[in-house]
């Protein structure tokens, strides 16, 4: 219970912290909500492009472990 209370502090003082940036930075209340809500509408072609890098990496490095477990069980097995 304590583990889950403070995931709780910490998510709310984040949350926090992001509304409170975007409102310094002139931003009105609706739309820092909906920033945080929806981060993909803020994000820019550049941070599009490093998402889909790591995403292809990430399922990549997966298929590469698969191939190998295969073929580490055929050479066992034979």
């Amino acid at each position: 219970m304590k583990v889950f209370g403070v995931f709780i502090f910490i998510l709310l003082l984040a949350t926090a912290q992001n509304l409170l940036i975007d409102m310094l930075l002139g931003y009105k209340f609706t739309y820092a909500v909906s920033h945080l809500l929806n981060p993909f509408w803020v994000i820019e072609a550049g941070e599009i492009i490093m998402l889909v890098f790591f995403f292809l990496l990430t399922i990549g490095h997966q298929i590469l472990l698969i191939r190998k477990n295969k073929a580490n069980k055929q050479n066992g097995s034979s």
